[in-house]
């Protein structure tokens, strides 16, 4: 009955914004201007492109208002958060209606995707695609020495199937996708169970398996429309469904997503627009595993409303405005933020530019998939309010072809959710005392409290030296934390640290990029990331206290190459962590040392 009322409210609420674009038109513009300085080492699975550090860049504000933590992501580890949608084309549908992308490597990585634009006309687009990324080699354990294990095979596969189609008819655009998701991987992760142990009650082998399947509409307006109101609105359902909980014998968590997105506006007096953004994201759980924690996996709902009125001038502009949430979860909370952003340029090529934004990040169960798949299945992982995320900055191009920007801020976060490894706990069941089961050995267990982020740094590109682009950003963080709890207790105690730090997250990084190409058919790129000052959370099988570990310095130095063939073929070869470098991003979670890969394009 659920899904049937979700079903119809989409249908209702796709119906009111065709009524909209049939009755008003206008050209789509991009109001609100944000600059993110998170210290993000890229995504994975970018085959056919090459990999380049964070540039900060002007876009559209996200409906959803995530102010993201400072979390590390890994460009080229096939352990890092690959997913296959993310592998790029670059194919010029105008010229070549498909392409194909296959490529294979060291610890049985493999990747490929496959696309065909089925129609391609003045008013109608329709493409299907297709991406598979996964590996399944052995990882060894930093400390593997002190535990059970020494290593373990390290697995995980994600597919995608992928169908959009888009029609215009003036004053607007219309579009309609759906897409399946298969993900799996093994809980993996260091067990911490003594080499002496007589028995290993964890299991690190079976797969946890999730499926999403995507159905979304969305409709905004055409560069032809002239009409006084603007609009851009969408509606989104997310099934999804894991195969385990707490143990094999165990369901998995299971339910939907439902999204709401709008953007009205108007422009008046040639340089000012007035709107309003609003969304409704309600995430609920059709199976809800409450043996052992009564509303673990709660329904959640955020109604957000952000009205914003924008003013430029000859060499500035402002935007002022407000995010306005109200939270439906165990108990209702509202929660008002600002959502201001100013610059100013001085003589075109120097901006001064400044920025306070907040809202709420719902941290729903797709997020924490992406953010961290190894997180408990004992519970929701809870939202957090960004009360403020303050930045300023200079950013500077007087020199032809040399370009820096230094930037720093302060992020004031509540209930923010950091991860301490630890195995699975399982009470006890009444009369049954020596449960015949396994659990998961080592998953993140979250660790809630109040975080402030403060950052400083800079980044500099230059194209001086011909035929190379060079880029280096540099990011130092500090943190200021106080352990508040959740709405499950007993899931964690904070009386048991005695430190407060920002769990896994650095406190310096650094990245550098250089691509080379010395004639046109060939392309080098050198990418080298360096992460410090992280420290984890970690408990060992059968003691009670948690203990802090320094994490070992990511410090990874990459080289891919590309060569075009034909216009219709090219070959690619990638060679990684060069160094041979140990390191984690999830404690315990051991990625790949040493590893390579080949790979084929082709464009039809």
């Amino acid at each position: 009955m659920n899904i049937y009322k979700t079903i119809f409210t989409i249908g209702l609420a796709f119906v009111s914004l065709t009524a909209a674009a049939q009755k008003d038109s206008t050209i789509i513009r991009q109001v609100l201007l944000e600059r993110e300085y998170n210290p993000t080492l890229q995504d994975a699975s970018k085959i056919n492109t090459l990999p380049s550090i964070y540039t900060p860049v002007v876009k559209a504000k996200d409906f959803k208002y995530v102010s993201s933590a400072p979390q590390l992501t890994l460009n080229n580890n096939r352990l890092g958060s690959a997913e296959p949608g993310d592998i790029k084309t670059d194919v010029v549908f105008s010229k070549k209606r498909g392409y194909f992308v296959i490529g294979g490597g060291s610890h049985a990585n493999v990747e490929g995707a496959l696309g065909y634009r089925i129609l391609d006309s003045d008013n109608d687009r329709l493409d299907i695609t297709a991406a598979h990324s996964s590996t399944s080699g052995n990882v060894d354990y930093l400390d593997g020495d002190k535990y059970f294990y020494k290593d373990a095979k390290a697995k995980y596969a994600a597919s995608q199937v992928k169908l959009k189609y888009q029609h215009s008819f003036e004053p607007s655009i219309l579009s309609f996708d759906a897409s399946f998701l298969n993900n799996s991987f093994n809980y993996y992760g260091n067990t911490f169970v003594p080499k002496e142990s007589p028995v290993f009650p964890y299991d690190i082998t079976t797969r946890q398996n999730v499926d999403v399947i995507n159905i979304g509409a969305s409709l905004r307006s055409s560069e032809n429309n002239d009409g006084l109101l603007k609009y851009k609105g969408s509606v989104r359902y997310q099934n999804f469904k894991s195969k385990y909980g707490l143990y094999t014998d165990n369901k998995g968590p299971k339910g939907g997503q439902f999204d709401i997105d709008v953007d009205f506006y108007t422009d008046f007096a040639s340089d000012k627009v007035i709107g309003i953004k609003g969304g409704i994201m309600n995430q609920s759980f059709g199976s809800k595993n409450e043996t052992f924690h009564k509303d673990a996996f709660h329904s959640f709902t955020n109604i957000t409303a952000s009205p914003y009125f924008n003013m430029e001038g000859g060499n500035w502009d402002v935007s002022l405005g407000l995010n306005i949430n109200s939270l439906f979860d165990i108990k209702t909370k509202f929660l008002v933020s600002p959502n201001i952003k100013a610059q100013a340029r001085v003589n075109e090529e120097n901006t001064f530019y400044v920025e306070a934004t907040g809202g709420v990040n719902n941290n729903t169960f797709l997020d924490i998939l992406q953010e961290n798949r190894y997180a408990t299945p004992l519970a929701r992982i809870e939202y957090s309010k960004t009360l403020y995320d303050a930045k300023i900055g200079f950013k500077s191009g007087v020199i032809t072809g040399f370009e820096f920007d230094l930037f720093a801020g302060y992020k004031k976060t509540d209930k923010d959710h950091l991860f301490a490894a630890s195995p699975l706990y399982i009470p006890v069941v009444a009369g049954d005392p020596d449960p015949d089961y396994t659990a998961w050995g080592n998953v993140g267990t979250p660790v809630y409290a109040n975080v402030g982020t403060g950052h400083i740094g800079g980044l500099i590109k230059t194209t001086l030296i011909p035929y190379t682009d060079l880029s280096a950003k540099l990011t130092a963080y500090f943190y200021n934390v106080k352990y508040t709890n959740g709405y499950i207790d007993g899931l964690f105690d904070t009386a048991l640290l005695s430190e407060k730090k920002a769990w896994g997250r650095p406190t310096f990084t650094a990245e550098f990029n250089a691509d080379v190409r010395p004639f046109d058919k060939l392309i080098l790129s050198v990418n080298y990331l360096f992460a410090a000052g992280r420290k984890a959370l970690a408990a060992d099988y059968g003691v009670l206290n948690y203990r802090v570990e320094k994490m070992n310095d990511i410090n990874e130095l990459n080289f891919k190459g590309e060569y075009e063939i034909a216009d219709w073929v090219s070959v690619n070869a990638r060679v990684n962590n060069i160094l041979f470098q140990k390191y984690e991003l999830q404690y315990g979670y051991a990625l790949q040392g040493f590893n390579f890969m080949a790979g084929l394009s082709f464009k039809f």
